[in-house]
């Protein structure tokens, strides 16, 4: 089977060096499903279920955002538990090439493990051992700088290290992107508990923020790909959770507890 390497919008078969173009509205689609995902999010496990579904359209194996204030870091990732404990324990935030790179840039950026010091016994030599043993060998990195000092990185990373980079996306999508995931985390982390029976599924959240904007079901599904009567049935589910009568009243439910935003 034909070894396929993307660069940027490019998709090239690296054994008869054949190019073909990425679909642009294929990645306008997946992007743009994100968005809606992250739009919808409650809480961390729904942030992560849509970071880690675009992450594997794009071609990549995980993901990883780091946000770091003064010396607090916080993480939020798809990587490996244990590497995740090891990166927190070690400091390794301090040495990692990808965080030293993105002080220097303001632009997405590639990079792979292979450009690391290989040689000697130092703490960079064992990072880099370290991240490849854990299947982090090569990515891509979207660096923004924040307001008050907080600077925030989200990571895109294949285990593959032949040098093949997945599909890429412009500068301002990538931006947009990251200061969406910090501001969804961050608004979810001030959100008081609710009853874990009445928090709505994805697809739940997505429906409902369609109905708010006033789409019928068949509407929505045209905007969504989801079969109107999926539609209905997430709607029906929304409805009993929340103790609504009709979806109106479902949506006027949804804003008074913080669910849905008028914006």
């Amino acid at each position: 089977m034909p070894i396929i390497q993307r660069l940027g919008w490019q998709i090239k078969d690296r054994f008869t060096g054949q190019e073909h173009r990425i679909g642009e509205a294929f990645v306008d689609g997946e992007f743009r499903s994100l968005v809606d995902m992250l739009e919808v999010a409650q809480d961390e496990a729904m942030i992560k279920g849509a970071l880690r579904q675009f992450t594997h359209s794009c071609g990549y194996e995980r993901f990883a955002y780091l946000e770091k204030e003064g010396a607090q870091i916080r993480t939020f990732s798809s990587y490996p538990k244990p590497w995740e404990g090891l990166y927190l324990s070690a400091d390794y935030s301090s040495i990692d090439p990808v965080v030293t790179e993105a002080k220097r840039k303001r632009d997405v950026f590639f990079w792979t493990a292979e450009d690391w010091p290989g040689r000697g016994s130092s703490p960079l030599r064992k990072f880099r051992d370290e991240a490849i043993d854990h299947g982090i060998r090569c990515g891509m990195t979207i660096p923004v700088e924040g307001g008050y000092g907080v600077s925030m990185l989200l990571t895109f990373a294949s285990s593959k290290g032949d040098g093949g980079v997945p599909a890429a996306f412009d500068s301002r999508r990538a931006v947009q992107l990251v200061m969406m995931v910090h501001y969804r985390l961050k608004m979810i982390a001030a959100k008081v508990a609710i009853n874990p029976k009445q928090v709505l599924s994805p697809r739940e959240m997505l429906c409902l923020t369609w109905a708010m904007k006033g789409k019928n079901t068949l509407e929505t599904a045209a905007v969504t790909g989801i079969n109107s009567r999926t539609v209905q049935h997430y709607l029906d589910k929304a409805r009993a959770k929340l103790g609504a009568e009709s979806v109106p009243q479902l949506v006027g439910i949804a804003k008074d507890r913080g669910l849905l935003s008028s914006n």
